[in-house]
């Protein structure tokens, strides 16, 4: 597997510069192409702006004077809902099955409440999703590496889905949280020397269970080790058709500080 093909979601908000770098700073690091995707829906009650062309154009172009300077291919493009009431979760749905990795920025707890975008599309898109926080600037994304390790499902997918990032990292930790009684080796089972035979040499840290929520001790490990991206599988609880990602994941999705790379 390789990621040669990034979907970048953009927008007017004041964040979305912020989530241009961080998708050029790992495009270079890839040597990848992306796509700057603008949507455009149409609530019931809700006139379509005339300016809405104008600033997805400015958005546009932004991606590409950008790409210019960094030395990656790029290009853009919009969609529009011709239904009205088709939100925009369907459309990036729709696009992202045509790309090999799709980069979000954080929603806001109003928009994640209302639409939950980045839920559906991590547990519906069928690709892995880059989710850049809200906050801080992010010029260099996968050379330090913080991967949440459990033997499961959810975090097999998405170790696969990043060797293309793991492999061209400075540095990978694998990091599990266990009790005293667990045996530290049952935690790795042969996942290191698998990570081997991709060319990835890995540290592996195991962190006590404590008091405190898992993602909290996630997000401080991550401050701690200087590491600029984190790596881990988006568990759903949820029955047949369900969206809702477990209590871990969106704690992450909520309180994040620095990019996530997240699949299911």
């Amino acid at each position: 597997m390789s990621i040669k093909d990034i979907l970048l979601c953009l927008d007017d908000s004041p964040t979305c510069e912020r989530r241009i770098d961080a998708a050029l700073s790992l495009a270079q690091l890839l040597g990848a192409k992306i796509t700057g995707l603008s949507i455009v829906t149409h609530g019931y009650y809700q006139p379509h702006y005339l300016q809405t062309e104008e600033k997805n154009a400015a958005v546009g172009s932004l991606l590409m004077t950008k790409a210019q300077v960094a030395g990656v291919e790029a290009h853009s493009r919009s969609i529009e809902s011709r239904v009205v009431g088709v939100g925009m979760r369907e459309l990036l749905i729709r696009a992202s099955h045509c790309s090999d990795l799709i980069v979000v920025g954080q929603e806001s707890r109003r928009a994640a409440r209302a639409e939950a975008v980045i839920e559906h599309l991590v547990t519906g898109g069928g690709r892995p999703v880059l989710i850049i926080p809200a906050a801080g600037a992010f010029t260099a994304v996968g050379r330090r590496v913080l991967v949440a390790w459990k033997n499961g499902r959810e975090a097999a997918r998405t170790l696969h889905d990043a060797l293309p990032i793991l492999q061209m990292a400075e540095q990978v930790t694998l990091l599990t949280v266990a009790s005293g009684e667990e045996s530290r080796q049952d935690q790795w089972e042969g996942i290191q020397e698998h990570l081997r035979s991709h060319g990835i040499t890995t540290d592996a840290e195991v962190l006590p269970v404590t008091s405190a929520p898992l993602a909290d001790n996630l997000l401080n490990r991550a401050c701690e080790g200087g590491y600029d991206l984190l790596v881990m599988g988006a568990y759903s609880p949820g029955s047949r058709g369900g969206s809702q990602l477990g209590k871990v994941a969106g704690q992450i999705l909520r309180e994040m500080t620095i990019p996530v790379f997240m699949s299911h």
